[in-house]
C-alpha cells in the first residue's frame, strides 16, 4: 500500500468513526417525560434531545455550531444557532455533565436546570 493510500484510509476511518459526545442523548427534567422520547418536538411534556450537531426541544431546534470544553472535566459551552416559533437567534449554552453521566445541567442565565438521562 502506498503512503498516500494509507493516509487516505486513515482519514476516512477517522471521519467515519467520529466520537459521539458524552452528553449526547435524551434528557428529561422529569423522568416520566422519557416515555415521549420518540416524539421530541411534537408533544409536551417530552425530553430534549442532544446530538453532536443539534439540540431539539419543544418548539425549538438548534444547530450546534461548536462545543468547547471549559473548566473542569464535564463542562462545555455550546455555540448554538436556533429557530423557535418563527424566530432565529444565536446563543451560547453552558452544559455540565455529572461524572456518572446520568445528570446534565444547563445554565439558563439565572440558575441551573437539571435533566436526567433517559434510558
Amino acid at each position: 500500500m502506498t503512503r498516500l493510500a494509507l493516509i487516505l484510509t486513515l482519514a476516512v476511518s477517522t471521519t467515519a468513526h467520529a466520537e459521539i459526545p458524552a452528553w449526547a442523548g435524551y434528557w428529561a427534567a422529569d423522568p416520566a417525560w422519557c416515555a415521549n422520547a420518540a416524539q421530541v418536538g411534537e408533544v409536551t411534556p417530552a425530553p430534549i434531545y442532544l446530538a453532536d450537531t443539534e439540540l431539539l426541544g419543544y418548539e425549538n431546534t438548534c444547530d450546534i455550531i461548536s462545543a468547547d470544553a471549559v473548566g473542569p472535566a464535564g463542562a462545555w459551552v455550546l455555540s448554538l444557532s436556533c429557530f423557535a416559533e418563527g424566530d432565529s437567534y444565536d446563543e451560547e449554552q453552558l452544559i455540565l455533565l455529572s461524572p456518572d453521566q446520568r445528570t446534565l445541567s444547563m445554565w439558563d442565565g439565572a440558575s441551573l436546570i437539571h435533566f436526567q438521562r433517559c434510558q
